[in-house]
């Protein structure tokens, strides 16, 4: 059936010629508007200019999105440590800025999407940043998730999605080592020995962590006498989460911390370890204690005096690492360490035996001699 009527026809019995429809561009010869793409997100199609696909949309605001509405912000108070939150935060505001916002309080987080986790991941990727560092950024990206589904701003199913975003594989050897009995003594006495007013307060901070496994901010938050019992000789250790374990300090330890607050500190109420300001002989008491720069300071100023560790690298986490490698060569399992380290999992506290791998390696070569 023809979609023509016969009135379509001219005299001759001709097709009329079909009129043009009419044009859509504005009379003032300015660019017509563009058709909607309803396949495109809402932020793309209000985009001026050409659309870049390239770049996932993540709306940014002018001003600080309210912190209790921010997902972001309600994520960094659920770390469990201000060092970890610190963390967060750094790398929330480095995700923040590759969209162009200011920093974390001026994007809207709950655009995220799965795709937008990708694009994120391989943007560090191409920049060079290794996969533990990426998997840092993919858990703070779940953790966002995370919170915005719980405030009823993300989808569950967007939440899922992201969630089952897998991080990178991560073959690389792991940071750190552990020192051996002889490099740690050289340590301490080179802390010991510097002629500053601040010799015995460094030797006796590189010698708890040393001998106690415990972290640079469990040593900032020792406080007297609230944390130590004279009488058990026990001291009270604030770890991460707000979890608290007790340590025994061994007898020559728990002497030179004994000799160092009544000779040195004094007992009055505060830090264990505080400043010496204007090179007093003794600290300035108060409730804050050292920063985290000032025992990295610390232990370095010790390791360039330290002939043992001439050209080598040497972290505070090198110290506990020292404490778990020594306590399991010395028949501790693991479990009994990770009681004493503070930590919630087991295989955290494998992965600071660092020696037990070398000396695998090591009994292998010997009984590989006897094959030639």
């Amino acid at each position: 059936m023809s979609g023509f009527h016969e009135d379509d026809r001219d005299s001759d019995g001709c097709l009329a010629p079909v009129a043009p429809p009419p044009s859509t561009a504005p009379a003032d010869g300015r660019k017509p508007t563009p058709r909607h793409r309803p396949h495109l997100p809402a932020a793309h199609q209000h985009r001026p200019g050409a659309v870049d696909a390239s770049r996932p949309v993540m709306r940014v605001t002018p001003a600080p999105i309210p912190r209790l509405e921010n997902p972001a912000h309600v994520h960094l108070q659920t770390q469990n440590s201000s060092s970890g939150a610190r963390s967060k935060l750094y790398l929330l505001n480095n995700m923040a800025r590759l969209f162009g916002a200011e920093d974390h309080e001026h994007l809207v987080w709950h655009d995220l999407r799965a795709p937008v986790v990708h694009f994120i991941l391989a943007h560090l990727r191409e920049a060079g940043y290794k996969a533990s560092t990426r998997n840092a950024y993919l858990a703070a990206l779940k953790g966002i998730a995370k919170e915005s589904w719980a405030m009823e701003v993300m989808s569950p199913d967007t939440f899922e999605r992201i969630r089952a975003i897998r991080p990178a594989s991560n073959p690389r050897k792991p940071k750190g080592r552990a020192h051996d009995i002889a490099t740690l003594r050289g340590l301490i006495q080179a802390a010991a020995s510097d002629g500053t007013p601040t010799a015995r307060r460094n030797a006796l901070i590189i010698t708890f962590m040393a001998s106690l496994g415990i972290r640079r901010e469990e040593v900032t938050r020792i406080q007297v006498p609230r944390d130590i019992d004279f009488r058990s000789q026990e001291i009270h250790i604030h770890g991460k989460g707000n979890k608290e374990r007790l340590v025994v300090p061994p007898e020559p330890v728990w002497r030179a911390l004994l000799d160092y607050l009544e000779t040195e500190r004094g007992y009055d109420s505060g830090a264990l370890f505080c400043p010496y300001w204007n090179n007093r002989s003794a600290p300035v008491i108060g409730e804050n204690g050292l920063t985290l720069g000032v025992i990295n300071y610390v232990l370095s100023k010790a390791r360039r005096r330290c002939a043992e560790l001439l050209g080598e690298a040497v972290t505070p986490h090198d110290l506990r690492r020292s404490f778990a490698t020594f306590m399991h060569e010395q028949g501790m399992s693991i479990r009994e360490l990770q009681v004493l380290l503070g930590h919630a999992n087991s295989a955290t506290t494998e992965a600071y035996v660092r020696d037990e791998k070398d000396a695998y390696r090591h009994k292998a070569a010997e009984l590989a001699k006897g094959l030639f």
